[in-house]
């Protein structure tokens, strides 16, 4: 079959190797200049890099990527341990393929060249501004039609919008399309920074991924290559959000995006400055992250001051779509299911949402078998990925009492590649 993605991020990619492997014909529409934009680092779980393992891709992910030692979970105030969890061999073994950090950038070079060995026809400078299923546009053009801002067509008999929060195809399938309508969120704010090695106190671990977690403020270190750089995340919630009258218009901000590399508001891929869209008073600001973290534990407070420089986002969410498809049309990643930045699985759904569409539809019998092949998509992957969007820790399923860092028993409704499907 002939399957047109719209954007090219993590998401989109994966889709479209997965789909050429089985067999389709696959063209991409992204909106940017190329297709390996920058970003911040992606933390890569097991349940994402089985389905990268079964493209083909791993080896190629490990030579670019990191592979903490362990994930360490601390109180915010004390610095106090509350979790820790393996993440080297021991949980390579359990779960059959490792926990790697990789750039996006690199993440991105490895999916297009992985698109372009098998095949596909990346399109980078098309910007998709309309979806049409109508029978008129089947009749004229042979399938579903998609409009490009330079007046470019393009028709398949599947469309896959894979173009983030403000997909195009996502008003066609769900409410709220660029709207904004169906935003929510409590006035989180987040930075991030790059750091180097040098900055961290000689005692400080330099292969493990750190989250100090409080009630209204958590930090989160990983590094992106280990004894050179490492990236900070310090999230909290504003104390004059609810003075600035925000807008249901706010942006998702603060989670990484597996949506377009160009795609989102203004190309901002989804992220905007934290500032008030009404009555000129800023939430989320410098002076109000520093008061946020002015009881953390010493490191943490040494590195919140080191972020005062850097850009503030938002980080605001919205529910996933009561529906993921509608005839020709599905939608994946944050196009139909944003998601929030506790788990870091923003890209990891997306990619599994890529591997369910491709088993769908190499099981599907020609265009006439797509209507049911991709109602068989939804019902494979949603109510996973809203459990995924409403956790906050790994551990949901388990108290923070000390276990054994190896006792994976909390882990394996997240991490396990069969679990929870």
């Amino acid at each position: 079959m002939e399957i047109i993605v719209i954007g090219g991020g993590i998401g989109g990619l994966t889709a479209a190797l997965a789909l050429a492997q089985g067999g389709h014909r696959v063209q991409v529409l992204e909106r940017a200049t190329r297709f390996a934009q920058r970003g911040p680092a992606l933390r890569l779980a097991p349940n994402a890099t089985a389905v990268l393992c079964r493209l083909g891709l791993l080896d190629h992910v490990l030579d670019l990527g990191v592979r903490p030692r362990r994930a360490l979970l601390r109180d915010l105030a004390s610095g106090a341990e509350l979790a820790e969890l393996d993440l080297g061999d021991p949980l390579t073994a359990r779960y059959g393929t490792p926990y790697v950090v990789i750039g996006r950038a690199d993440l991105l070079s490895v999916l297009a060249d992985g698109c372009a060995d098998a095949d596909v026809e990346l399109r980078p400078r098309r910007d998709a501004i309309a979806v049409d299923q109508s029978r008129l546009a089947s009749s004229v053009m042979g399938g579903v039609v998609v409009s490009c801002a330079g007046g470019q067509l393009y028709a398949g008999d599947v469309v896959l919008a894979a173009d983030g929060p403000y997909s195009v195809a996502r008003g066609l399938v769900g409410s709220g399309a660029r709207s904004g309508a169906g935003w929510a969120g409590g006035g989180w704010a987040a930075y991030r920074g790059t750091v180097p090695a040098d900055v961290l106190a000689p005692d400080e671990a330099r292969d493990e991924v750190v989250a100090w977690m409080g009630p209204d403020a958590h930090f989160t270190r990983y590094p992106i290559r280990v004894g050179e750089a490492y990236e900070q995340v310090a999230v909290f919630r504003s104390r004059l959000y609810s003075l600035t009258g925000s807008s249901p218009l706010d942006p998702l901000a603060g989670a990484a995006s597996p949506g377009g590399a160009g795609q989102g508001r203004a190309g901002t891929g989804g992220a905007e400055p934290a500032r008030a869209w009404r009555g000129g008073l800023a939430w989320g600001g410098a002076e109000e992250l520093e008061e946020a973290f002015s009881f953390a534990t010493g490191p943490v407070r040494a590195a919140v001051r080191a972020l005062r420089g850097e850009r503030a986002t938002r980080m605001l969410d919205r529910a996933p779509l009561a529906s993921w498809t509608d005839g020709r049309i599905a939608l994946l990643g944050d196009a139909v299911h944003p998601m929030p930045g506790y788990l870091a699985q923003g890209a990891c759904q997306a990619i599994e949402d890529a591997a369910a569409l491709a088993d769908v539809l190499r099981d599907c019998p020609g265009p006439r078998g797509v209507r049911d092949s991709l109602a068989g998509y939804q019902t494979r992957r949603a109510a996973r990925a809203i459990r995924v969007a409403r956790a906050r820790q790994v551990w949901e399923s388990a108290p923070l009492t000390r276990r054994a860092a190896d006792d994976y028993a909390v882990s394996d409704w997240l991490y396990a590649p069969t679990q929870g499907r």
